[in-house]
């Protein structure tokens, strides 16, 4: 289970980048946590083809990381952040390679990035997808403020050790800010057919139904400390992530908590791209959570 003692938050200056901020300090405010605000200026394409960049044009991205510096200075006067240890910087580079590098240099336990809304031209695009798919610590895409902190927590359930990984981090912040875990299984009810081979008949294996998860659930709740908290499960019809999405937007989630990687197959069908599909079309924020084996070699 994470212990949170720093949060990495990247800062846009944009609105969505103001969400990450007061979202990051709602958490370390209530883990007592050191807070580092990092903007990063990312160089037109053009210049970063270049094998000899002009003077000129490398004194004026300076002089742009110096103001970036002093604004994110500024911001730590603000109330939202009085009485928490607050760290600032900003550097040159590719914004998702510098907030990869600086979470490990800094040992941080939970990275923070902003998402802008569709139409914008910034939805998740690089930057949150790619912090996403490669951070080795838990990533929160802060699409609302959480003020308070999340007060109706969704986790996303595939019985896999990823999944509950991801349970354990959000029953965590659950028993720290209050509220409820609403623990979720999607079954895709389509029936399977096996192909036929050396002049076997096709084989159909009939979809599961909830009584045949069962014991899959009491498992994995067995598996995760539930104990003064107050949590509900569920099992839904359809595919993963719409399932998921409509579980959110019923429940009026503030918080997803999904594994990133799971086992394929019937029963375990909980894999990254089902969460960056969850990213993608729910309201609320989302926090993902790496199996432990993961390992990212930055560039």
């Amino acid at each position: 289970m994470m212990t949170l003692n720093c949060i990495l938050v990247g800062h846009s200056f944009f609105p969505d980048g103001e969400v990450a901020v007061r979202s990051a300090a709602a958490l370390a405010r209530k883990a007592n946590a050191l807070l580092y605000l990092l903007h990063v200026v990312e160089p037109y394409p053009l210049y970063q083809q270049m094998r000899f960049p002009t003077a000129p044009a490398h004194a004026m991205l300076e002089e742009v990381v110096l103001q970036m510096r002093t604004q994110l200075n500024d911001l730590t006067a603000r109330p939202e952040l009085s009485g928490l240890q607050v760290e600032t910087d900003a550097h040159i580079g590719k914004p998702f390679v510098e907030i990869l590098r600086m979470a490990r240099s800094w040992n941080a336990n939970l990275v923070v990035v902003g998402v802008s809304q569709r139409g914008e031209g910034r939805f998740l695009g690089s930057t949150g997808e790619r912090v996403l798919r490669k951070s080795q610590v838990p990533v929160l895409i802060a699409k609302r403020e959480l003020s308070s902190g999340p007060k109706t927590v969704l986790i996303p359930v595939d019985f896999s050790e990823c999944s509950k990984q991801a349970a354990q981090e959000g029953i965590s912040l659950v028993r720290g800010f209050g509220g409820r875990a609403i623990f979720v299984h999607v079954m895709d009810l389509a029936s399977y057919v096996y192909p036929a081979t050396y002049g076997a008949l096709p084989l159909s294996i009939p979809p599961l139904t909830p009584e045949d998860i069962e014991p899959e659930w009491q498992h994995f709740l067995q598996g995760v400390s539930l104990e003064g908290i107050t949590w509900d499960k569920q099992t839904c019809e359809g595919r993963a992530a719409p399932g998921i999405v409509d579980a959110a937007r019923d429940c009026n989630a503030d918080l997803v908590v999904i594994g990133t990687h799971g086992r394929t197959g019937v029963a375990h069908i909980l894999l990254g791209s089902v969460a960056e599909a969850v990213l993608r079309h729910t309201d609320c924020s989302v926090m993902t959570v790496r199996p432990d084996a993961f390992r990212f070699e930055l560039p």
